[in-house]
């Protein structure tokens, strides 16, 4: 065993509560050296929770525009729910309603809906082949919202790749919104049968502003390379803890504080003042 505060050796059987090399009492030295350390990896641990903090803070809240890219997408999750067109087969001895929104897609599964649908598409192969081919563009668009979606969780990681990879998926998204479009219009006149009702929905008009309004605020986004506050010294301390877990230096080795700037200073300075009046 070693002295914490001289490094003496002491002797298995010493039982003495002081350090035969410099007087100083070992309990008490010891958990001072806890203390001490304890504090320095606060320091350094915390200062990764702020440099996280930032990021976040950039990413979403940061500023009118970055708001504003947040609604946006959030917004495009909740389109996806609203109806692209909606089909509904009355016979008399069936009737069914389709909506393609993720909402009606769900309820179309789950109910069998959309197998009694495809039982009849090869009685009409050109309205269910119009049909398939709505139902293809909601599933990509269903998926240039989810990219969306993901990007968007992932901006406080980088947000100007964010930003850049939400570009891309809007474009698509776009494209992807003027086809449905088309389709949902012509569908109504696609249905010539009697007993089918093709109504265009909102949500192919819907998603289209709504992607258009992504790519405007990304693109934005990325013109103004938007950056979080962080401090030189918190990406001080984040370097010096991973050499400590590296075990390239110890925390013996670091001074307390380990890093402090001008501010932090002061307002150390302001309380140590504040103290000491406090105590006479």
């Amino acid at each position: 065993m070693k002295c914490p505060n001289c490094g003496g050796e002491i002797g298995r059987f010493e039982l003495a509560p002081d350090c035969k090399h410099c007087g100083a009492n070992i309990f008490y030295s010891q958990q001072e050296k806890l203390l001490t350390e304890d504090a320095k990896r606060c320091e350094l641990e915390f200062a990764s929770f702020r440099i996280l903090k930032a990021k976040l803070k950039s990413a979403f809240i940061g500023g009118p525009i970055r708001i504003m890219r947040l609604v946006a997408m959030l917004i495009a999750i909740g389109f996806i729910f609203i109806p692209v067109v909606t089909l509904s087969v009355e016979l008399s001895l069936f009737s069914s309603k389709i909506s393609l929104g993720a909402f009606g897609v769900y309820q179309a599964v789950s109910g069998g809906e959309l197998n009694a649908f495809l039982n009849l598409a090869e009685y009409m192969p050109e309205f269910f082949g119009a049909f398939a081919a709505l139902a293809i563009i909601f599933v990509l668009i269903f998926l240039m919202g989810l990219g969306v979606f993901i990007a968007l969780v992932l901006s406080f990681l980088n947000l100007n790749r964010s930003a850049k990879v939400c570009c891309g998926f809007s474009v698509a998204g776009i494209a992807l919104s003027v086809a449905a479009c088309v389709l949902s219009v012509l569908m109504p006149s696609i249905a010539e049968p009697t007993f089918i009702n093709a109504k265009t929905g909102f949500g192919a008009f819907a998603l289209f502003v709504v992607f258009v309004l992504i790519f405007v605020l990304n693109f934005i986004t990325l013109k103004k390379n938007f950056q979080p506050d962080i401090s030189e010294t918190d990406l001080k301390r984040v370097e010096t803890m991973k050499k400590i877990k590296a075990g390239e230096i110890t925390f013996d080795e670091l001074p307390l504080p380990v890093f402090e700037s001008d501010e932090e200073r002061e307002k150390r300075l302001e309380e140590e003042r504040k103290e000491a009046e406090k105590n006479g």
